[in-house]
């Protein structure tokens, strides 16, 4: 299949675009045109699968609708296979969006995990803590300007703006 990378500066050194290649090994259980779906190196469990798209993007907040679509067409049909050929307890769909959220590879990628008692990914959730409700009344409020004002849904000039460190008007209607 054609890898969609030509142009692409960040791919030169990219592991998952070297797999979408075929420059690099690894034990792929689902492609298409769009996305490829392989065992990573160290599984957590038995059936673990990471499913990329074939060009390159470096995160969640680099996605466009259409990579999302297929990508997410391809999470779903990984996970029922997996379901089907592990009978997991239970599965976690997992996508960490850079390197505070523990993104090791920066090329947006998808955590197909089943899920056993006693299996080694243990519970990544913090225990919950009580919030003051005014912070979370803020919070959604502040939420709620964004998608009002039509930011942070789609890569936009605000968002790559947002990288460079300069949110200009969508930050403005949030601190509004």
């Amino acid at each position: 299949m054609e890898h969609q990378t030509s142009g692409n500066p960040d791919c030169v050194d990219c592991a998952f675009c070297a797999i979408a290649k075929g420059a690099a090994f690894a034990r792929v259980v689902r492609e298409d045109h769009d996305t490829l779906a392989f065992l990573p190196l160290r599984p957590v469990t038995d059936g673990h699968v990471l499913v990329v798209p074939r060009r390159h993007i470096p995160n969640l907040w680099h996605l466009d609708d259409p990579t999302a679509m297929a990508l997410t067409r391809t999470v779903l049909r990984v996970a029922h296979a997996v379901r089907t050929a592990f009978r997991p307890a239970g599965l976690n769909v997992v996508n960490s969006a850079g390197a505070a959220a523990t993104q090791s590879v920066m090329h947006i990628h998808v955590h197909v995990v089943p899920r056993y008692e006693g299996d080694p990914m243990g519970n990544f959730w913090p225990p919950p803590a009580p919030l003051d409700p005014a912070r979370l009344d803020a919070a959604a409020e502040r939420l709620r300007t964004v998608v009002r004002a039509g930011s942070g849904w789609r890569p936009s000039a605000e968002q790559h703006a947002y990288e460079e460190g300069d949110m200009g008007d969508a930050e403005t209607a949030v601190e509004q």
